[in-house]
């Protein structure tokens, strides 16, 4: 049976893997009493470039991968994580920046914050709830980190579509991802990925749209995932929500974070991560592509 497991900076799967020495040293940070840091993350590798011919590909080439990070380098990301979250904010932690689809965006306080509790989805009631302990397995589904990116994307595809998808170390890796599951049946769904630039399918309403990592920028150091909502192939123009991308209010709180724009030239398909309004995004990322369950809608 396919099930998430604790992921994308999660530091209780992260210190399961960690050498011991490297896990003292978390355990006496833990013990200092502050709140846990967001880029202590897991340490499986994610593909290598031998690996990135991945079935249900549709454009030219997948981009390869960062390596990934080293114990120590994970320990210092830890520690400034930790740092970050004790602000100042852009917007509150936990306050409410939009709803999309009757899933609500909530603010991580800044990009580089994370705190210990996590998010899962009561399967009786259809209700989130944050737990910074293990709850009923058999009642709650593990969603991911409270308020980063990937959790939404989690969330929605959840309450949305009734899917889910397995571990990963950062946003980036959603891209390379080859199954979900459907979190009602269990059953495995085979998932597809278009490539920013070369795809031939368009992004459409439900797909998970990721960002490049960038390790030299802490703020876009493990990439970024984001839900898009709503297409308009003339206009081009594409409608994302999400969360932990600016922690700002959204654009338009009852639909949608902001939009981006959509070129199609020669039958090919690039999105920016520039605004309508504007031509340039001094802050924005490297989209690298978008994934998509193989199921109706």
């Amino acid at each position: 049976m396919f099930r998430p497991v604790f992921d994308e900076r999660d530091p209780y799967l992260a210190m399961s893997r960690l050498p011991l020495a490297l896990i003292v040293a978390i355990g006496l940070v833990f013990s200092s009493g502050s709140t846990t840091g967001r880029v202590l993350e897991s340490v499986s590798n994610p593909p290598s470039a031998t690996e990135l011919t991945l079935p249900r590909t549709d454009g030219d080439e997948l981009p390869s991968p960062p390596p990934a990070l080293t114990p120590v380098e994970q320990l210092r990301l830890f520690t400034e994580g930790q740092r970050a979250c004790q602000g100042p904010c852009v917007t509150p932690f936990g306050a409410v920046l939009g709803v999309a689809d009757g899933v609500e965006g909530r603010s991580n306080c800044v990009s580089t914050c994370i705190r210990s509790e996590r998010s899962f989805l009561d399967l009786q009631t259809g209700e989130v709830a944050v737990h910074q302990g293990q709850p009923d397995a058999a009642r709650f589904q593990y969603i991911g980190v409270t308020y980063q990116c990937v959790e939404y994307a989690r969330k929605w595809w959840m309450k949305n579509r009734h899917l889910t998808f397995g571990d990963v170390d950062s946003a980036y890796n959603i891209l390379y991802l080859t199954e979900g599951s459907d979190i009602r049946t269990h059953e495995t769904i085979p998932l597809a990925r278009s490539v920013n630039g070369t795809a031939r399918r368009p992004p459409q309403r439900g797909d998970l749209l990721v960002y490049a990592a960038d390790r030299a920028d802490p703020e876009w150091r493990h990439g970024h995932v984001a839900m898009v909502v709503a297409v308009d192939l003339e206009k081009g123009q594409v409608a994302l929500a999400e969360e932990n991308y600016d922690n700002r209010p959204w654009r338009q709180p009852q639909g949608f974070a902001r939009q981006i724009q959509l070129f199609e030239v020669g039958g090919r398909y690039t999105l920016l991560d520039v605004p309508m309004t504007t031509q340039r995004n001094a802050e924005g990322g490297r989209i690298t592509g978008w994934i998509y369950p193989l199921i109706a809608p």
